[in-house]
């Protein structure tokens, strides 16, 4: 075990004041189920809290004289059997109206409503969200024992595909904020800097999964990767050196739980195996703390490893060995999926884009078809887009990179939008605007 490594564990055991979260988060559900029964009460069978304000690690970050959760309030609303779901519109402007409600209250935050039918619950296979769902979802509201509809399965049941499309999930919201980084700041925005936090807990989760080690909470899993890189040897097949990758998933878990307020990133100065001083490289003004804040050398070595533990993942998934170039493990990856598999996700963009409307793209879904499905190809063009983007944020202002082929990539989306030519912005932001879309769109509301 290293030093540091066995330090930060140490101040791992800091503890917030549990007062503050604690009520935010009681306001939250009051204001929701308020609204929610106001709007269905008599259909109605549940109202779930899930996600990490159901584990009691949420972030909430004091501004002015009001806060703001970083991330989303995930709730899932059981209605009876028969009753009639209401429609995505509807949703939409009760979850705006909770929203508003909590900006009364100071609370400033993004509420998500999901409807279903307690069918769902049965229906849920072993994954990562079933499985954090029946262990740490709340029932905020209604019938205590909903919950136990969920089948029961163990973490070593979770199928390791789960865990890749985890890591390349959190890969591509990161495309969202990726203009942000223009000019290298010195400081990393808040919205950089939440989600490489968020990148690093979640590649602990995607790597904890393939070891047979996942825990449900972001404290378990520090806990559960301490002990992993404690034990680890010289001749383990690793995807990088645990214990420096430990480092920063305590200290991102610190982060996440206690605030960045709370506990600046990293909680060690220097890394005694070679003196090099850890990356806080920016000013720290608006930060919170005292002194420097994370610069951009914390977000670089979160790509670093996400691209480490994304080459290794595949490689466990496909079988293929030596040193592979990243577009040879993802077409090995592409060409497993079994053909069903493809035919369902294509089918939700059909119905999505609609069928009288997409008529014209029907040709060129049906040759993507044979190669992927949307998920894959989505994941394609963004991966291969993240992990070249230190080297592209050199020459961002360029609007074309002569080594950097844009157009390729987006040519592997479901719906290639046909660029604005009022829009100035360089070809790279056009491409990453153009992947979170398509991710929104046909990729993150489906299993498919």
């Amino acid at each position: 075990m290293t030093a540091t490594l066995h330090g930060a564990f140490q101040r791992f055991d800091l503890v917030q004041d549990p007062g503050r979260p604690e009520a935010l988060k009681s306001a939250i559900c009051v204001q929701t189920t308020r609204w929610c029964l106001e709007h269905f009460g008599g259909t109605l069978r549940a109202i779930i809290l899930t996600g990490s304000l159901a584990r009691d690690e949420a972030t909430f970050v004091e501004e002015g004289n009001g806060w703001s959760l970083l991330g989303d309030v995930e709730f899932v609303l059981i209605f009876d059997e028969g009753a009639a779901l209401p429609p995505v519109p509807g949703i939409d402007l009760l979850r705006e109206k909770i929203e508003e409600g909590l900006l009364q209250q100071n609370i400033r935050g993004h509420v998500s409503l999901s409807a279903v039918y307690p069918a769902f619950l049965r229906r849920l296979r072993p994954h990562i969200f079933a499985y954090e769902l029946r262990t740490c979802g709340q029932v905020v509201w209604g019938d205590r024992q909903i919950l136990s509809l969920i089948p029961i399965f163990s973490p070593s049941d979770i199928p390791l595909e789960d865990a890749w499309r985890l890591l390349c999930n959190r890969m591509v919201e990161h495309l969202e904020v990726t203009e942000e980084l223009a000019g290298t700041p010195a400081t990393l925005s808040w919205h950089v800097y939440y989600r490489t936090v968020k990148l690093y807990l979640d590649m602990a989760t995607s790597y904890l999964v393939f070891v047979g080690a996942y825990e449900p909470t972001y404290r378990g899993r520090a806990e559960k990767l301490y002990l992993l890189a404690d034990s680890a040897t010289p001749g383990d097949a690793l995807p990088f050196p645990l214990a420096d990758f430990a480092e920063w998933v305590i200290a991102c878990t610190q982060a996440k739980l206690l605030g960045p307020r709370s506990s600046p990133l990293l909680p060690f100065e220097v890394r005694e195996k070679d003196k090099v001083a850890l990356p806080l490289d920016g000013g720290g003004e608006g930060w919170g703390w005292p002194g420097k804040g994370p610069g951009m050398a914390f977000w670089e070595e979160a790509v670093a490893y996400a691209r480490s533990l994304w080459r290794w993942e595949l490689a466990r998934l496909t079988g293929e060995k030596g040193q592979q170039a990243d577009s040879v493990l993802m077409k090995s990856w592409m060409q497993r999926q079994p053909f069903q598999h493809r035919l369902r996700g294509w089918l939700y963009v059909l119905r999505r884009r609609g069928w009288h409307r997409s008529w014209r793209d029907w040709p060129r879904w049906g040759r993507r078809g044979w190669q992927a499905s949307p998920r894959y190809l989505v994941y394609a063009a963004a991966t291969e887009l993240f992990f070249r983007l230190p080297r592209l944020l050199v020459s961002c202002g360029e609007t074309r990179h002569p080594d950097f082929d844009c157009e390729t990539l987006r040519r592997l989306l479901p719906v290639a939008r046909t660029a604005d030519r009022w829009d100035e912005r360089p070809a790279v932001w056009r491409l990453a605007s153009d992947i979170v879309w398509n991710y929104h769109e046909f990729v993150e509301s489906t299993r498919a």
